[in-house]
């Protein structure tokens, strides 16, 4: 490929990757059509978001658990059953209608980011933390985002983001566990579409790898700094514009 080209890519990849690490998510949801609309094909786009998100998320991961962010036990029953069900929402999605599908997302968005701007009231509890409820939570949001990330062929760090933020207060916490269970539904799609796709540009991939990594330790690196009501802000500011991204495609 042009070595001009490359370096957008590159450039693209790790500027995103850096903004969506700091939220705990993958870049794929947003760079997936930057791709498309550069003239890659959409097949290749989407394989090249999922294997973007894997690395990006793995080095946020490594960085945000040697700093000790990262909730394994309470992201890990949030992991299991998203993965198991993502193949499930993909061979589902083929058939279902699309447009219908992306309604349902936009007012589980909407509802969320509700949720996050309107807060916790003074002195309210959380509810869902370190106890049975909290755990048949997360296992239950855990089957329904990885049928939705298959169905909807996006990462499931987007799903999982709002409800974390229901169970833990600490919205570093929040965004650091997110990246772990998104990283692992990931590399499930990505797996997917290695087995599937042919004529693969591995110069491209080798471009994003790159980008991804480095976006990934910038943004884990850039929230561990910021302070904790920030990463609020930046948690907030992408799922509106994921949310307007969406309504303006199917409008």
């Amino acid at each position: 490929m042009n070595p001009i080209f490359l370096s957008i890519i590159f450039i693209l990849t790790w500027i995103l990757s850096t903004l969506f690490a700091v939220a705990g998510v993958g870049a794929a949801i947003t760079l997936i059509p930057i791709y498309y609309s550069l003239g890659i094909p959409f097949s290749i786009a989407a394989a090249a978001g999922l294997l973007l998100n894997v690395f990006a998320l793995s080095a946020a991961t490594v960085n945000n658990g040697k700093r000790g962010i990262v909730l394994w036990k309470l992201g890990t029953i949030f992991l299991i059953p998203a993965v198991i069900m993502a193949p499930i929402g993909a061979y589902i999605g083929i058939h279902a209608p699309r447009k219908i599908l992306l309604w349902i997302f936009v007012a589980f968005l909407g509802y969320t980011l509700y949720n996050l701007i309107r807060g916790r009231k003074i002195g309210e509890t959380n509810k869902f933390s370190g106890n049975v409820k909290g755990y048949i939570l997360g296992i239950t949001v855990g089957v329904i985002a990885g049928f939705l990330s298959g169905l909807l062929g996006i990462g499931g760090g987007m799903i999982i983001l709002p409800v974390l933020a229901l169970i833990e207060k600490d919205y570093k916490k929040v965004s650091a566990t997110a990246g772990y269970v998104a990283l692992f539904i990931s590399a499930s799609g990505f797996t997917s579409y290695l087995v599937l796709l042919r004529g693969i540009s591995y110069d491209l991939w080798l471009v994003i790898l790159i980008g991804g990594i480095l976006g990934g330790f910038s943004g884990s690196h850039l929230m561990y700094k910021m302070k904790t009501l920030y990463v609020k802000y930046t948690i907030v500011s992408i799922i509106t514009f994921v949310l307007i991204k969406i309504l303006i495609g199917i409008i």
